[in-house]
């Protein structure tokens, strides 16, 4: 790429500081001053899922309700999902140590919007199908017990006399009246002394009653039903003692629908008794005690039940859950509903039940069982798929646009894997090679006590990459792995790799700061002996030549590798260098004590540029900082001499321990993994084109019918065409165009994709938003067809206005 072509790109930055500082309402495209060196806009990247693991991942169903059901997510959240649009919204923070029946909500699509342990007795209770948000005033020393339609069970605590606990002192339903007043009913009918029992298990309920269980005076099991408007109670005679009845809450282990109230006994039997008639006889069905029930639902007369699932098996390639069984209340064989469930089960009101599970983790579904006509119970998928969770990404490094990671997660198939690259206004991420798990540390090893791969997973820009094994260092290249020969020498860390040359960290063990560094030669099989060392931890090597911090101030000494031949090059700034980095001609330093930080070329030619300090990577002609304010990382980007910074959409963990990143020293991108094991390809510098910017100007707007017909809103999953070449300026012979990108006025959450129309649609995204109400921008850059055309695949479920922006385009 040339340096024109770079000062071309350049100048688009500072002009997409207005378009992405959209507000609502939203104005109309115009340029923008061209001074400012720092821009807000976040680079585009290119987003990879990650390998998908044969196992499912499981969310746990909270509740099922006529519009919709609440389950747990990927983020440790619960969430909303509608059965008809398959839109998810996110309602809260979900706490693993506390899974009670009911907490977030039983049998309706009503839940609780605010942390149930909070201080404050103020609950907000949230009907998700309308959106309707309820306040109640809950008293002092109130627990929330469940959610029920839309009142909230609430138990109130008191001290236990000469003790130093409490016991349970009461228990009532809050419901709001029309005055927005909160009205308490009290449960009422208790038997023996007509006193609350001291610990009181939550069973869960729907809409209309609450399930309770209970020891009485006597020391025999009851169940009880608790009317919501009422507060009365029907109670049964004793029966068979509940699975964890002296916990105040047991997931899984009961189930009421319209007809039925099912329980798993302390027997590891699953009893029943009508809804309708608590006093009548249960029924029982037998379980193996080693092999029981883990959760149960109900469906017409059937009872449906899943097993205990096994520990992970990681080396398996189909799912290990457990069979969905149905088994007849009334008495029979039972039958496999489904070949594989997650444990639990969500009543919904309509006299269904909803799980989740599918043949395979790709095929991992969340469905509705129904039994009709007498016949066994069927599973019918909504519209929600439980993507699987990826490949554990340990390790990755980018060099010369060839991406190496080390992925773990199934045993089979865990080690090394190679992609290329092609970063770019249209940059593409190859399908993984397997390189094989040879000399693979695994995750423990590596990234767990030790981050010697994690960290030090070092490429040569030859096609090799350097890290360490059980053997010690190791070179690889396709499946061809070589043992390293380092005779004795001590490594604490791989610093960085060029061609044939490494540069090793070789301070003693412990060291908080490095502070010697050897140099090997990889390509001799036989020496071993450093070629080179220096006593500072400071240094660099590129194009045959080390780098190191020099014995004066604002001194670097540069070692000819090669003839062992020395010379000096000053920084400008009379400090100790700390810290040194090269890629492609360029030297960065950095002296600590002092702050300051700045570039220079390695042959002493260029004025010396400024820059901050702490950078954490460095590519051809741009530096990363992980901490770049903002609670995201930055690039600045020096091509033209006048740095320029811009934002990645997160921040990047600088140890490497949690979502790796590597920036590629022979090349101008970076990638990163994220929490969800996706890949992120960030395109710093677009190489062999030319770019032109243009006068921005608005090519979408559906609010005002500019690019496409009518001014509705776009539906949800519509795809459709934009016209680019030919207008604002755009030439006919323009193969990509740099758009900022907008949904606003947004119904849901969702995402944007937009491509060449001659090319197949990517399953990656280049814009997402969260919720509805919302305005998103981002920037992209898209490539066109042949007719000068984009498409437009709006993700979302429901409906969005978009708008498309052009300030540029490359030929």
């Amino acid at each position: 790429m040339n340096r024109s072509t770079r000062a071309a790109r350049l100048l688009l930055m500072p002009l997409l500081a207005s378009a992405l500082a959209l507000a609502d309402p939203l104005p109309a495209a115009s340029a923008a001053p061209a001074t400012p060196t720092t821009d807000p806009a976040f680079l585009p990247e290119l987003v990879v899922p990650g390998q998908p693991l044969p196992q499912p991942r499981t969310e746990t169903l909270l509740a099922a309700g006529a519009k919709g059901f609440l389950h747990t997510t990927q983020d440790a959240t619960f969430a909303w999902t509608a059965y008809d649009t398959g839109a998810t919204t996110v309602v809260g923070a979900y706490d693993v140590g506390r899974p009670d029946p009911g907490l977030h909500g039983a049998g309706s699509d009503v839940t609780i919007d605010t942390d149930p342990h909070q201080p404050s007795k103020v609950w907000k209770l949230r009907d998700m199908a309308s959106g309707t948000v309820t306040t109640l005033n809950a008293p002092e020393a109130a627990n929330l017990g469940g959610v029920y339609g839309d009142a909230v069970l609430a138990d109130r605590y008191v001290p236990v006399p000469n003790a130093g606990t409490v016991m349970l002192g009461s228990m009532a339903f809050l419901r709001a009246t029309a005055d927005g007043s909160t009205v308490s009913v009290p449960i009422t009918g208790w038997p023996d002394s007509g006193v609350v029992p001291r610990s009181v298990s939550h069973m869960g309920g729907d809409a209309k009653e609450a399930a309770l269980g209970f020891f009485d005076d006597a020391g025999k099991f009851r169940i009880a039903l608790a009317d919501t408007h009422t507060g009365a109670l029907r109670v049964s005679p004793p029966v068979a003692s509940a699975r964890s009845a002296s916990a105040s809450w047991f997931a899984g282990a009961a189930a009421i629908d319209d007809s039925h109230v099912a329980w798993i006994g302390d027997d590891h039997n699953v009893h029943v008794l009508p809804r309708a008639d608590l006093a009548a006889a249960e029924s029982v069905i037998p379980f193996d005690p080693y092999d029981g029930a883990s959760s149960i639902g109900l469906s017409g007369d059937w009872l449906l039940s899943v097993g205990r699932p096994p520990y992970d098996k990681h080396d398996s390639a189909v799912p290990t859950q457990r069979e969905l069984k149905a088994t007849p209340i009334g008495g029979g064989d039972p039958v496999t509903v489904m070949p594989h469930a997650s444990p639990t089960i969500a009543q919904a009101p309509d006299g269904t039940a909803l799980v989740e599970g599918g043949d395979t983790a790709a095929d991992w579904t969340v469905r509705k069982v129904t039994a009709a006509g007498g016949a066994a119970p069927s599973a019918v998928a909504v519209n929600y798929k439980v993507a699987p969770d990826s490949y554990r990404l340990d390790s990755l490094n980018l060099s010369a646009n060839v991406l190496s990671s080390a992925e773990s997660g199934y045993v089979p198939s865990m080690g090394f894997y190679e992609r290329r690259v092609t970063p770019g206004p249209s940059p593409t991420v190859s399908a993984p090679r397997s390189q094989g798990a040879a000399d693979y540390l695994g995750p423990n090893i590596s990234c767990g006590g030790s981050n010697a791969l994690c960290t030090d997973m070092v490429g040569t820009g030859d096609g090799r990459v350097v890290h360490f094994s059980s053997r010690g260092l190791v070179v690889r290249q396709d499946q061809n792995v070589r043992e390293i020969n380092t005779n004795g020498v001590r490594i604490a860390r791989i610093v960085e790799a060029d061609g044939r040359f490494l540069l090793l960290d070789t301070s003693p063990a412990l060291s908080w700061n490095p502070s010697s560094l050897a140099v090997l030669d990889i390509d001799n099989a036989t020496s071993g002996t450093p070629v080179a060392t220096a006593s500072t931890g400071a240094g660099t090597i590129e194009g045959g030549r080390l780098f190191t911090a020099g014995s004066n101030p604002g001194e670097i000494t540069v070692l000819d590798l090669a003839n062992q031949q020395t010379r000096t090059v000053q920084t400008g700034r009379g400090c100790a260098v700390t810290d040194l980095k090269s890629a492609r001609g360029w030297l960065y330093w950095s002296c600590r004590a002092e702050g300051s930080a700045g570039l220079l070329r390695q042959d002493g030619t260029s004025r010396p540029i400024e820059v901050p300090a702490r950078a954490d990577g460095m590519g051809d002609g741009f530096l990363l900082y992980t901490n770049g304010g903002d609670n995201r990382s930055t690039v600045v980007d020096f091509h033209t001499g006048i740095p320029v910074t811009s934002s990645l959409k997160t921040r990047l963990n600088p140890s490497q321990l949690v979502n790796p990143w590597s920036v590629d020293r022979f090349g101008g991108g970076l990638v990163y993994g994220d929490k969800h094991q996706n890949l992120h390809l960030v395109s710093v510098i677009a190489p062999g084109t030319t770019f032109t910017t243009v006068s921005p100007e608005r090519l979408l707007d559906t609010r005002s019918a500019v690019g496409r017909t009518g001014t509705d809103k776009v539906p949800g999953r519509d795809v459709f065409s934009l016209q680019v070449a030919g207008r604002a300026n755009v030439p006919a012979n323009a193969k990509a165009v740099v758009l900022n990108v907008t949904a606003t006025e947004t119904d849901g959450p969702g995402h944007l994709t937009v491509w060449a129309s001659s090319a197949p649609q990517p399953t990656s995204s280049n814009l997402n938003w969260t919720g509805s109400g919302v305005t998103t921008p981002n920037l992209v850059v898209v490539p066109l067809d042949d007719a000068g055309r984009v498409m437009f695949f709006n993700g979302a479920r429901t409906g969005t206005h978009l708008i498309a922006d052009v300030f540029g385009y490359y030929v």
